[in-house]
């Protein structure tokens, strides 16, 4: 498996029509919600979901607590903690006292470890796609064009999902599920799984 990333215009500092650099961006996936993460841990490392859903309900309780009162708390080999605050008045007199009812609670801040960065980079494989986000220079390809190369894909592949229709004709997210949904209805191809398990399959051979 890899991570997807695509390249984007780093914009000008000064407002220049000049030529960018350009600057790499994840383009994620999904996003988990905290069941959907607590029956990842479950399935890959073989513990019970009650238990550490409850674990981890209880974790972020402490943790909340811990910093209103304050600390700096380390999880491990994630990182520390901590928070910070502002002031609702400017001052630039240390004179003029800023009262307690003027300094409020800001943001909570995660200083990753090395060690969990050093985890991620060796783990992490990149591969070039086109961002469902991004916007991008009208399709060129012709919808024949892109049925040949899903039909192409498919006698390599068993299946095909939609992230990777997405990065084998370079729609967009919306007009990728679209056109699979076309495919669908003209016999085409034929819907497997639901929701992320969701994949496409040849049709014409069943």
């Amino acid at each position: 498996m890899s991570a997807y990333y695509d390249l984007y215009e780093t914009p000008s500092p000064n407002g220049s029509e000049e030529k960018k650099s350009l600057h790499a961006r994840i383009c994620p996936k999904e996003t988990y919600t905290q069941k959907e993460f607590v029956e990842h841990v479950a399935m890959f490392q073989h513990l019970p979901k009650n238990i550490i859903g409850a674990a981890l309900d209880a974790c972020i309780d402490e943790l909340c607590d811990l910093l209103a009162n304050g600390n700096i708390v380390e999880l491990g080999e994630l990182g520390f903690f901590s928070t910070s605050l502002k002031c609702t008045q400017d001052t630039d007199d240390e004179k003029k006292k800023i009262r307690s009812e003027s300094v409020r609670f800001q943001n909570v801040h995660l200083r990753i470890s090395n060690t969990f960065r050093k985890k991620i980079r060796q783990r992490m494989k990149l591969e070039r796609t086109h961002s469902p986000t991004k916007k991008s220079k009208k399709t060129e390809t012709t919808e024949k064009t892109r049925k040949e190369r899903l039909m192409l894909f498919l006698q390599e592949n068993v299946c095909i999902t939609k992230n990777e229709y997405i990065h084998l004709t370079g729609l967009t997210r919306h007009a990728a599920i679209d056109e699979l949904n076309k495919f669908i209805r003209q016999g085409i191809l034929r819907r497997r799984g639901i929701s992320r398990s969701t994949v496409y399959i040849n049709n014409i051979q069943h």
